[in-house]
């Protein structure tokens, strides 16, 4: 039986999130596997300026991010960018390697560059094979490396453009991006709301946190409880306590059917329990909103790939854009009011979903592997 690594890079949680999810599909698929953060290998400082510089710049920022990743995207830009993340991988990731190195993987599946560059940096093709996990709608040409075994790609547009950039057709799938084997499997809206406790033939709208500073979700849920028409709120604010209460405080002054809940591990059961959801459109979110056949409304992308990602959604008439809270307001009460476009946004979101992509992705690895 072939022993699969699976490498991530902690900037964000949705890179961890695919990269737990591959190993979940190769745990039912019988196949050995376990994931580890590359980060976990690095010193405290680095993983710290590394992980939260790009939270920071994404949340207090996010011009500069756009800005930042339009530049990293320049092609002429990339060899010497390349050279330079190569010798700094080559110095700064040893424990990391000394892990590989004890572990002894047939193969490696990577859920970030970052990984990716630091093994074929030490090792080139003399080591096991590497495969990169594209974890957006879009694709930046930082994730392209030579030596990689294959790419993952979410969607057609993204083979073309990693194809464009010089990678082998024959090296390129599309397969979707690797979500947990729970949103494969469904149980009914109905017996999902009534476990959930929701009031029954009300529309359901899910609010997440992901992406949102404080004040903005804030004022974000005030502004939906203030809309006129006729649904509850399903408000999901993740482990920050103190914006969690502060929610509920703002909840409790409202007639409209409205909780707040911190960390929910059954995010999968919400999402098939909801009419609606309002969150950010990273790539994980937005695979696991159109798994559940969810319509999306974007609240105020990042410039980069959070943009691209909605851009995707947008065109396959999946998700709608709000780009202030003016226009959030506008969104939700304006799908709130014309249920049968819901329904249809919900067609659209059945029609581009993968899934099982995690399955997909392991299924090839190990074909590959075989060969």
């Amino acid at each position: 039986m072939p022993r699969l690594l699976v490498l991530s890079a902690g900037a964000g949680a949705g890179h961890n999130r695919a990269a737990e999810a591959v190993r979940e599909h190769a745990r039912e698929a019988g196949v050995d596997a376990e994931w580890f953060d590359s980060l976990h290998f690095t010193g405290r400082v680095f993983r710290t300026l590394y992980a939260e510089s790009y939270i920071w710049m994404a949340s207090h920022s996010p011009a500069l991010w756009g800005m930042l990743y339009t530049m990293m995207g320049k092609r002429s830009e990339r060899p010497n960018l390349r050279k330079l993340m190569k010798t700094y991988d080559s110095m700064n990731y040893r424990r990391l390697m000394r892990h590989i190195e004890e572990f002894r993987p047939d193969a490696i599946i990577s859920t970030h560059f970052l990984p990716t560059n630091v093994v074929l940096a030490h090792l080139g093709t003399s080591g096991p094979p590497v495969f990169t996990v594209i974890t957006d709608l879009d694709v930046h040409s930082i994730w392209i490396a030579e030596g990689v075994a294959g790419y993952f790609a979410g969607n057609e547009q993204v083979r073309w453009l990693v194809e464009k950039y010089g990678t082998p057709p024959d090296r390129v799938h599309v397969t979707g991006i690797p979500i947990h084997p729970a949103f494969s499997r469904t149980r009914g809206r109905d017996a999902v709301r009534k476990e959930l406790s929701l009031t029954p033939g009300l529309p359901v709208a899910l609010f997440m946190s992901g992406g949102f500073a404080m004040g903005n979700m804030e004022e974000a849920l005030e502004r939906l409880l203030g809309l006129p028409n006729e649904f509850q709120l399903l408000v999901v604010a993740g482990k920050n306590e103190k914006m969690k209460s502060r929610l509920e405080k703002i909840a409790r002054k409202s007639r409209r059917p409205c909780r707040v809940l911190g960390f929910v591990p059954n995010v999968h059961d919400f999402m098939e329990a909801s009419d609606l959801m309002i969150s950010k459109a990273g790539g994980l979110t937005s695979s696991e909103c159109i798994a559940r056949s969810l319509p999306l409304v974007v609240f105020s992308p990042i410039p980069g790939q959070e943009e691209r990602n909605a851009d995707f959604l947008m065109e396959r008439g999946a998700a709608v854009k709000a780009a202030t809270m003016d226009l959030l307001e506008y969104r939700v009460g304006e799908l709130m009011s014309d249920l049968p476009r819901l329904d249809r946004m919900r067609a659209s979101a059945a029609a581009i979903a993968r899934p099982l992509a995690g399955r997909e992705i392991v299924d090839r690895v190990v074909q590959y592997l075989k060969k």
